[in-house]
């Protein structure tokens, strides 16, 4: 009895009650801002859905795909020819890429290695490489390019023809 008495005494105390108001009410605030900040977070910014909307909308006008031709020499024993960089659709997204590397004469040239890296100078992304797969010779492949954005891309082609032969050739082209 004398226990539950000094509780009772405890709780009436008018000074304890308000803290325990106060410190409650906190906690209250504390979790509605946790709360708060999680949904804000996870949340893209306007701008950021305002340009992806813009980019899905140009790049579902434009369709077909992307062909380039660079020649290139390594400077090496039989180090020319001529590479061939298609991607399919060529635009913001998921791309399926071929590359094709012919001697001189027309046929399929078969090299140790083929890279390839994009870049977009203008907004500093980039170099994004791409290192393809042999499907056969002359002829490599990448399913699954992902091009973030629409703009003015260098594509950068890095050819091996030997242990110590290699050339890079660039090229720009629109990607939308």
């Amino acid at each position: 009895m004398a226990t539950t008495r000094e509780k009772r005494v405890r709780d009436a105390d008018p000074v304890r009650t308000g803290l325990r108001r106060s410190v409650l009410a906190e906690a209250g605030v504390a979790i509605v801002l946790l709360a708060v900040t999680t949904v804000l977070t996870s949340t893209e910014p306007g701008r950021t859905e305002e340009e992806a909307k813009g980019a899905t909308a140009a790049a579902s006008q434009r369709s077909g795909s992307l062909s380039l031709k660079l020649p290139f020499d390594t400077g090496g024993e039989d180090g020319k020819g001529t590479v061939e960089v298609t991607l399919d659709p060529a635009r913001v997204g998921g791309n399926e890429m071929h590359v094709f590397v012919v001697r001189p004469n027309g046929k399929a040239f078969d090299v140790p290695e083929v890279k390839v890296a994009f870049t977009l100078e203008a907004k500093k992304i980039g170099p994004l490489p791409v290192t393809p797969d042999r499907i056969a010779t002359g002829h490599w492949s990448a399913i699954g390019v992902q091009i973030p954005m629409a703009g003015d891309w260098k594509i950068a082609v890095t050819v091996r023809t030997s242990d110590i032969d290699q050339a890079t050739v660039n090229k720009n082209a629109k990607i939308g």
